[in-house]
C-alpha cells in the first residue's frame, strides 16, 4: 500500500516511506496531504517538542474530519508512538481516536514498521456516523464568544441558502481550521436548501438590515435569500467598532428617515459592551433595544424583527415588550434545539408578518398628522372627542384583536358622526350620507361622493347584520369585507376634512 508519514524530524526510519511531511501547522499539513496520492497514513503521535501535546493524535482527528480531503479522510491511519494506546489514553482523553474504525497503533521502531507492513489489513467500509457518535470533541475556552458563534452561524445559514461571497469563503477557511467546529459541522450536517424545500417570504416591501456583523457574510446570505423575491433589501452599510451608542443612533435614526423601510432585521447586540455584558438581565440596555426605541418614535408603524444569538429564554420572552414582529436565533455551537429548516421558515412567516403590517406606517403617519391640527388645541368638547377617537385607531390596528378592521371602520364613522353633530344643522331625519356630503360641500373640500357613500353602506352593512338598504344596493356601494387598502382610504379622507375645517377655522 502506498504510504504517507507525517512527521517532525522524530522518526528514525522516515526514508521507508514513499512520501512523508514535516509537520509545520494543521494547516498547511492538510493542504499537503490533498497533494498526495497514497492508501494508508502514519502520523508520530507527538509532532512538537513537548510530548504531552500529542499533536499527532490530533490531527489525525482532523483528518478524519476535514471534508476538503473528500475520500482521504477516510483511509487507514497508523499512530507511531513510543507508547501503548491505554497509556496514551491517560496522557489525553482525545487518543480514543485509537480504538475507532481503521485507526492503529504501532511502536516507534523500524522492526514494528516492517512487521506492520506485512500484514493483511482487515478494514471496513467507513462509516461516517458510526465514527462521530464513538468521539466526543470538547468545546475550547473562546468556543462560545460571540465571533466563533457569529462565524459558525454564518457558515450554516450560507450553506443552507447557498450564499456564495469571497468573504463567506474566508469565513468558512478561518472556521474549518477549528477542531471542534469540524466536530459540530460532522455532527450536525447541513443539508442544501433545495433539498429541503426552504420558503422566501412572498410579500412586498423595503427591508433595512442593521447589525455590527453585516459585512462578515450575512449581508450576502440575505442579498441570496432576498433573491427573486418582491423585496427590496438594503444593509446599513456602517463600521460599529470602537462606535459609542450615542453616534451609532445619530446614524440609524437618519438612516431610517432616508431609507423609510417597511420592515427592520435588527441584531441584539450591536456594541462591544453588549458582548461583555451579555449576561445581563435588563436587556433594554442592550443597543438593539435602544435602536429600536428610535425606530419606533420615528413610526411606530415600521416593524421590527429581531436577531438574536442567546438562547435564554429569559431574554426572549422579554423582547415581546418592545411590540416586535418576533424574533431569530442565529445558530449557536451550543445550542443544541435549533433546527435550520424551522429556522427558516419562521423566518419567512415573520418576514410576511411584518410586511403585511406595513400599512400601518401610512395608518401612523395620518394619525400624528391629525393629532398635530391647531383644532385640538380649542376648548371644544367635539374636538376633544374627535381626538380620543382618532388617538385610537393605530392602536386599534397595529393589536391582536379579532375583527380590528370592522373596530377601526366603526371608529373613523364615530368621528363622522361627531362632525355632523357639530356641523349639520338641517333635517335630523337626513341620512349620513346627506349629512356628511353637506359637511363636505360647506367646506369645499374635493372628496368623491362615491367614497363616502361606500363609507356608510359597508359601515351599515357590518354593524345590522349584514342588512343592505336600497340606497346601498349595488357592488360599488357595500364592501362585506374590508381590508387594510380600505381603512387607509376612508381615514385619509377623514384627515383631508379635519384638514379643510382646521385651515377654515383660522
Amino acid at each position: 500500500m502506498k504510504n504517507l508519514l507525517i512527521h517532525n524530524n522524530n522518526i528514525a526510519f522516515k526514508n521507508s516511506f514513499e512520501e512523508h511531511i514535516k509537520f509545520d501547522n494543521y494547516t498547511s499539513t492538510l493542504k499537503e496531504i490533498q497533494k498526495i496520492d497514497f492508501e494508508i497514513i502514519y502520523i508520530k503521535d507527538n509532532l512538537s517538542s513537548n510530548y504531552l501535546e500529542l499533536y499527532g493524535v490530533i490531527l489525525a482527528y482532523h483528518i478524519r474530519l476535514s471534508e476538503e480531503l473528500e475520500d482521504k479522510r477516510f483511509l487507514p491511519i497508523v499512530i507511531i508512538s513510543d507508547l501503548d494506546g491505554f497509556t496514551l489514553n491517560k496522557l489525553e482523553p482525545m487518543a480514543r481516536i485509537l480504538f475507532t474504525q481503521n485507526v492503529f497503533i504501532i511502536k516507534n521502531s523500524k522492526k514494528d514498521f516492517d512487521e506492520f507492513q506485512k500484514k493483511k489489513l482487515n478494514l471496513l467500509p467507513f462509516n461516517q456516523d458510526k465514527f462521530i457518535n464513538s468521539i466526543e470533541i470538547e468545546s475550547p475556552e473562546n468556543s462560545t464568544n460571540h465571533s466563533i458563534a457569529n462565524e459558525w452561524a454564518i457558515d450554516r445559514w450560507a450553506k443552507f441558502v447557498n450564499a456564495k461571497s469571497d468573504i463567506i469563503r474566508k469565513n468558512i477557511d478561518k472556521l474549518y481550521n477549528m477542531l471542534y467546529i469540524k466536530y459540530l459541522l460532522a455532527k450536525n450536517p447541513i443539508e442544501n436548501s433545495k433539498s429541503l424545500g426552504f420558503k422566501r417570504a412572498k410579500l412586498s416591501g423595503e427591508i433595512l438590515y442593521i447589525d455590527d456583523e453585516w459585512d462578515k457574510g450575512w449581508s450576502d446570505i440575505f442579498d441570496k435569500y432576498f433573491e427573486h423575491t418582491n423585496i427590496t433589501f438594503e444593509p446599513f452599510e456602517y463600521d460599529f467598532k470602537d462606535k459609542n451608542i450615542y453616534s451609532i443612533r445619530a446614524e440609524i435614526r437618519n438612516k431610517i428617515d432616508e431609507y423609510n423601510p417597511d420592515l427592520v432585521l435588527l441584531d441584539l447586540r450591536l456594541t462591544k459592551n453588549d458582548q461583555i455584558d451579555k449576561n445581563r438581565e435588563d436587556i433594554s440596555k442592550y443597543s438593539g433595544i435602544e435602536i429600536l426605541k428610535d425606530i419606533k418614535e420615528i413610526n411606530q408603524g415600521i416593524q421590527v424583527l429581531m436577531l438574536t444569538a442567546t438562547s435564554k429564554s429569559l431574554i426572549l420572552d422579554k423582547l415581546y415588550q418592545y411590540d416586535i414582529v418576533g424574533y431569530i436565533k442565529k445558530e449557536h455551537p451550543s445550542d443544541k434545539n435549533i433546527k435550520i429548516k424551522e429556522n427558516f421558515n419562521k423566518l419567512e412567516t415573520l418576514i410576511d408578518k411584518g410586511l403585511e403590517k406595513k400599512y400601518l406606517k401610512e395608518i401612523w403617519t395620518i394619525q400624528n398628522s391629525i393629532l398635530k391640527l391647531d383644532l385640538f388645541e380649542k376648548d371644544d368638547d367635539y374636538f376633544d372627542k374627535i381626538k380620543f377617537e382618532v388617538d385610537t385607531i393605530f392602536e386599534i390596528l397595529n393589536s391582536n384583536i379579532e375583527n380590528k378592521i370592522k373596530f377601526t371602520l366603526i371608529t373613523i364613522f364615530k368621528v363622522f358622526e361627531i362632525l355632523t353633530n357639530k356641523y349639520f344643522k338641517g333635517d335630523s331625519k337626513i341620512g349620513a350620507y346627506g349629512k356628511i356630503t353637506s359637511i363636505i360641500k360647506t367646506f369645499k373640500i374635493d372628496i368623491d361622493n362615491g367614497k363616502i357613500s361606500q363609507l356608510v353602506c359597508t359601515r351599515n352593512f357590518l354593524v345590522h347584520s349584514g342588512e343592505i338598504r336600497k340606497d346601498c344596493e349595488g357592488k360599488d356601494k357595500v364592501i362585506k369585507k374590508p381590508n387594510q387598502k380600505n381603512i387607509l382610504t376612508w381615514f385619509k379622507m377623514l384627515q383631508t376634512i379635519l384638514e379643510a375645517i382646521d385651515k377654515d377655522s383660522k
